[in-house]
């Protein structure tokens, strides 16, 4: 069904003349009696005659009507029904563009109904004065602007604050439907005047906070200032929150979290630690982390990011220590930069370190301490052999790395020739079937720090590797580079000796 606005409001809405829950004819009623409006849609009145017989009731709860169609609506309809005009008005128009519009003279809308209204804000005022001093309610107009899927439910939450305790803390309330935000969020009441069911609060001025999130989606945000309002009122504004897909999310929500989660998601949790804790062997400096991703089972950064969603989509507390932290009311734990890693998140000097994760995953990570400085790894490609069969078999094999052009002479097939050190700082040599993992040698090299050879830290380094065999492997040689990039794949692979 189409949102009712004021271009189709002629042809899709009728003024009944009884009441829902009365056999109502038309999905309008003015309920004069008792200063209501009802809008009563096709889930209470399932066919509706329009004017050309009976079709189905175009008013849906998820599409809903503007309040310009209604205010619309009800000029129309005093116009030719004079048992109106006996009653004071119920609406007014106070600046369309801005889908600004009250219910004056202590006219408003039955209760569920609020929910049916789009694209506006509105005042409710009570039934003294002029009618359109005294403030009952006011709701403000809510509508996103960027893409959010049908399946989502986004939440709110009206706050003075926006720190990690103040957020914990607070009310969050779901919108009533899914996928894109075009609802109203009542910010001032008051039972001064008869209005009972108001409430008492005025929240004008308050923060209100907009979440989007969902599983395979990244995460989305906004917050009334940031949209540029200070103070609310009843009109109608655009807040730029949506979601996006996550590419890298290609996993299943009960896999990473729950008690069906399966490895290496079993190994992980998340925990406020009761002290700040130091972690070291960054290209910076030192730095302390009150936040800890357990990864026991040794997880890829991505596997671990996937968990860092499940937990933000969770209602109840995701602190595996002592204290509680509801997921929902919490941060996003990490971003991705221009180059796709992770960062992970600081909020409040709190930030978060991951465990568990191998040479080759910490190059996929910034590392966010409580300082808010970005931490990140030196550089340790893995430099992986694919040595062959006949290698492997020959248990006199043996592989050697040399640099191929070192600086001031220091060249393979020189004197002066130098062998390469891995990570440890030990020359890259040694018995192939001793070492051999599913047919590979393989080691870490300090891309960022070693100086072997005279030759500078930070560059591709041109490499040559030997193996050899001594009874049953003949000899290869292989020229390589060791270069910025997370696997550095080499074979060499001598064939069976034929000649000893």
């Amino acid at each position: 069904m189409p949102l009712i606005d004021h271009t189709n409001y002629t042809t899709q809405l009728r003024q009944s003349t009884t009441a829902r829950g009365a056999t109502p004819n038309g999905n309008v009623f003015f309920d004069l009696a008792n200063n209501r409006i009802q809008l009563i849609g096709v889930d209470e009145l399932a066919t509706v005659d329009l004017g050309a017989g009976l079709v189905a009731n175009p008013l849906t709860n998820a599409d809903g009507i503007t309040m310009r169609a209604l205010y619309n609506f009800e000029n129309a309809r005093r116009r030719v029904n004079e048992g109106l005009r006996l009653y004071k008005r119920g609406t007014d128009g106070d600046y369309r563009f801005a889908g600004a519009f009250s219910f004056v003279n202590g006219v408003k809308l039955d209760s569920n109904d609020r929910r049916k209204v789009r694209g506006s804000g509105f005042i409710e005022y009570a039934n003294t004065l002029d009618g359109q001093t005294n403030v009952d309610r006011i709701y403000h107009g809510v509508k996103s602007l960027n893409s959010i899927q049908s399946g989502t439910i986004p939440y709110w939450t009206l706050v003075t604050a926006t720190d990690e305790t103040s957020l914990q803390a607070a009310t969050w309330t779901n919108f009533f439907r899914g996928g894109a935000i075009d609802e109203v969020v009542q910010v001032f009441g008051s039972t001064t005047y008869g209005d009972s069911g108001a409430g008492v609060f005025d929240y004008r001025t308050r923060n209100l906070v907009v979440r989007v999130r969902s599983w395979g989606y990244n995460a989305g945000e906004t917050t009334s200032v940031a949209t540029g309002i200070t103070e609310f009122s009843g009109y109608s504004a655009g807040y730029g929150v949506g979601e996006t897909l996550n590419s890298n999310n290609a996993y299943t929500l009960a896999d990473v979290y729950g008690g069906a989660r399966i490895a290496p998601w079993t190994g992980m949790s998340l925990e406020r630690l009761a002290s700040p804790q130091l972690e070291t062997g960054f290209n910076e400096a030192d730095g302390n982390f009150t936040w800890t991703l357990n990864n026991t089972g040794g997880g890829t950064v991505q596997q671990c990011a996937a968990f860092l969603d499940a937990a933000a989509l969770q209602v109840g507390d995701i602190d595996s220590g002592a204290g509680s932290y509801l997921g929902t009311r919490g941060r996003v734990w990490y971003t991705r930069n221009a180059s796709g890693r992770v960062v992970t998140s600081s909020v409040g000097g709190a930030g978060l370190f991951i465990e568990g994760l191998n040479t080759a995953e910490r190059q996929n990570v910034v590392m966010t301490d409580n300082a808010g400085a970005a931490k990140t790894y030196p550089f340790f490609p893995d430099v992986q052999i694919s040595v062959g069969t006949a290698a492997v078999a020959d248990t006199n094999a043996w592989y050697h790395v040399f640099y191929a052009d070192g600086a001031g002479g220091a060249d393979f097939d020189t004197a002066s020739a130098v062998a390469v050190n891995d990570a440890a700082g030990n020359p890259v040599k040694g018995n192939v079937s001793a070492v051999a993992v599913a047919g590979k040698v393989s080691f870490a090299y300090a891309y960022d720090t070693n100086t072997q050879a005279g030759l500078s830290a930070g560059v591709d380094k041109a490499c040559v590797v030997l193996v050899e065999g001594d009874g049953g492997a003949a000899q290869a040689l292989t020229a390589f580079s060791i270069t910025r990039t997370a696997i550095v794949s080499v074979t060499c692979a001598p064939t069976t000796d034929t000649n000893a």
